[in-house]
C-alpha cells in the first residue's frame, strides 16, 4: 500500500508539474501574442503618424509655394499694368486710313466728316484717343500749319468746353485751360444764337490766317481733330 500511495503521490506530483508547465506555457503564449499585438499596434501608430506628418509637410510646402507665387505677383501685376496703359496704336503703322499725321508720340487725325461736339468726341474715343488738347504754342502752331497743308479751311472741334460750369473752360482730360496758353480770336462770349445753352464748345477757326479759337454751340456740326497716343 505505501508503494501505491507513493506511486499515486508521484503520479499526482507529475500531473501537477505538467499542469503548471502548461499554465506557464499558456501564459508565455498569451504574453507572446500580446507582445505581437502591441508591436502591430505600435507599428500601425508609427505608420499613421508618418502619413500625417507627410501630409502636413506637403501642405506646409504648398503654402510656401503659394507665398513665393504671391511674392512674385507684383511683377506680373506691374507687367499687366504696363500692357493695359500701353497705347493701342503703333506709331509706325502706315496703313491708317484718313488724315493721320504723326508728331512725336501721337497721331493727329483730321476728320472731314461733320458731327456735333459730343459725337465727334465719341468718334475720337472709338479710335482709342480723344478730341485734341492743345497745351503748348508749339502744338498750336503745328496744328495750324497742318490745316493749311491739308487745305482744310473749316472749323475743327477741339477738346475744350465750359459746358459743366459757364466760364470755366476744361480740357477733355479735366485739366483747366491755362489763359497764358490760349488762342481765342475774341474772348468767349457765350452768345446764345440758336442754342439756348449758349456757346460752350471750342473750335480752331481754319478760316483765319492764324487758326485761332472760337466758342460756338456744341450742337453745331463741324469737322474735328482727334489726338491718338501711339507707341
Amino acid at each position: 500500500m505505501p508503494e501505491n500511495i507513493y506511486s499515486n503521490a508521484q503520479h499526482n506530483n507529475y500531473q501537477q508539474v505538467t499542469d503548471d508547465e502548461y499554465k506557464i506555457h499558456s501564459i508565455h503564449s498569451r504574453g507572446g501574442r500580446c507582445i505581437v499585438v502591441l508591436t502591430v499596434l505600435l507599428s500601425l501608430s508609427l505608420l499613421v503618424n508618418a502619413v500625417l506628418g507627410y501630409k502636413y509637410h506637403n501642405t506646409d510646402t504648398n503654402q510656401g509655394c503659394e507665398l513665393v507665387t504671391n511674392l512674385s505677383s507684383p511683377v506680373s501685376n506691374t507687367q499687366t499694368t504696363k500692357e493695359v496703359n500701353k497705347p493701342p496704336v503703333n506709331c509706325s503703322d502706315k496703313d491708317l486710313l484718313g488724315k493721320w499725321v504723326l508728331n512725336k508720340d501721337r497721331f493727329y487725325v483730321f476728320h472731314d466728316e461733320i458731327r456735333n461736339w459730343t459725337d465727334s468726341r465719341d468718334h475720337c474715343q472709338a479710335l482709342q484717343g480723344d478730341l485734341v488738347t492743345i497745351k503748348s504754342k508749339e502744338e498750336q502752331d503745328f496744328l495750324a500749319q497742318q490745316i493749311v497743308t491739308l487745305n482744310a479751311p473749316a472749323l475743327h472741334w477741339i477738346g475744350l468746353t465750359d459746358s459743366h460750369t459757364e466760364g470755366v473752360w476744361l480740357w477733355v482730360d479735366n485739366t483747366p485751360l491755362n489763359d497764358n496758353l490760349s488762342w481765342w480770336t475774341f474772348p468767349p462770349d457765350n452768345h446764345p444764337g440758336g442754342d439756348p445753352l449758349g456757346e460752350d464748345c471750342a473750335v480752331i477757326n481754319g478760316f483765319s490766317n492764324e487758326n485761332k479759337w472760337g466758342d460756338i454751340s456744341c450742337l453745331k456740326k463741324e469737322r474735328s481733330i482727334c489726338e491718338i497716343p501711339c507707341y
